[in-house]
């Protein structure tokens, strides 16, 4: 825990916080985060990480991520030099092993919105030229903010909120954390964000084909995050988690609960009809090492034998009824 101070109205403000990490993806608001987070941390205590050539790069980041690849090397003189917040267009998986995904933050947004709003910006800013169908078939262009989050259990995320909902989300993170970083309105290409950018409707078509894994993540984070306003509204925590495979024995999971180290029981239920319930205290080595909490000890399984396929399980907290992610899951045939 370190002590920092708040200066944006000249005066100051003692919070114990443990440094968070911001997964920049490119226009979903995260310019005025950053820049938000400026006011609040203080330029100083800010790191970047946006690429070995940006000028905005921080010298330990250019120093010892990119040039030494020494992870460990960056976390430790980045708490020694008093860094209390590392932003950036990088992939979440660069710093999940060192932070912990429960002190990573990110904003998404409605897929095809954000493809546009990229595209007028590259137009814009860098002199692009091509068409807006040429640049959106890019493969680089394609599930972008998926891919910024491959391969991390992003509901064990710290906070991942929603552009279209940036004040509600950054006041949802500022109460989590105790922070008390400003509402901004930095680098919009619009006055208003909540206008919608109108489409054909065969590029409309093509980019939902092209980017429907995304489509459904950014849905997912959408009902998530209203589940954890409505649990903060009755003063209830939330629990991050997920329903992730099924095999010929059973279906597999995870569940942990954000603001204590209590293991979550999974209730399960078939058509509305709970079946049982099952604690989540198995060990899963990937959410121990992205620090998901626990000790990675947040697994669970539900034995599928007396089911009929096609049947959909429903994996909720049992305190709460909050669903997780993936829930219901409708059983297939397993070789």
């Amino acid at each position: 825990m370190s002590l920092i101070f708040y200066s944006a109205n000249l005066f100051f403000l003692e919070v114990f916080v443990n440094p968070l990490a911001f997964v920049h993806i490119p226009k979903t608001a995260g310019t005025s985060f950053r820049f938000g987070a400026d006011a609040f941390f203080g330029e100083e205590r800010v790191c970047r990480d946006y690429g070995s050539q940006s000028v905005e790069t921080s010298e330990i980041v250019k120093k010892y991520i990119f040039q030494e690849k020494d992870h460990w090397k960056f976390w430790t003189v980045f708490k020694a030099e008093g860094y209390q917040f590392l932003t950036g267009h990088f992939h979440a998986t660069r710093y999940a092993t060192i932070f912990g995904v429960r002190s990573m933050v990110t904003f998404v947004r409605n897929p095809i919105q954000r493809i546009v709003s990229e595209y007028k910006h590259h137009v814009r800013n860098y002199g692009y030229e091509g068409t807006f169908k040429s640049y959106y078939r890019e493969k680089a262009n394609i599930n972008r903010q998926l891919r910024m989050m491959a391969n991390i259990p992003w509901p064990a995320f710290g906070l991942v909120g929603i552009t279209e909902r940036y004040e509600e989300s950054l006041a949802l993170l500022n109460s989590k954390y105790s922070l008390q970083i400003p509402f901004l309105n930095e680098n919009l290409g619009r006055s208003v964000m909540s206008e919608a950018y109108e489409l054909e409707p065969d590029e409309e078509a093509e980019l939902s084909r092209l980017n429907a894994g995304e489509i459904r993540f950014y849905e997912q984070v959408c009902s998530q995050l209203d589940w954890r306003c409505r649990l903060s509204s009755v003063g209830k925590k939330y629990v991050g988690g997920a329903v992730t495979r099924q095999d010929a024995n059973g279906l597999y999971g995870w569940a942990i609960a954000e603001e204590d180290d209590d293991p979550v029981v999974v209730q399960v239920s078939v058509g509305g009809e709970v079946v049982g319930e099952v604690t989540a205290t198995g060990y899963r080595p990937n959410l121990q090492e992205k620090g998901a909490g626990r000790g990675g000890f947040v697994g669970f399984s539900v034995n599928t034998e007396r089911y009929p396929k096609n049947v959909s399980l429903e994996c909720t907290v049992a305190a709460t009824g909050q669903p997780l992610v993936n829930s219901p899951w409708e059983l297939l045939e397993t070789a």
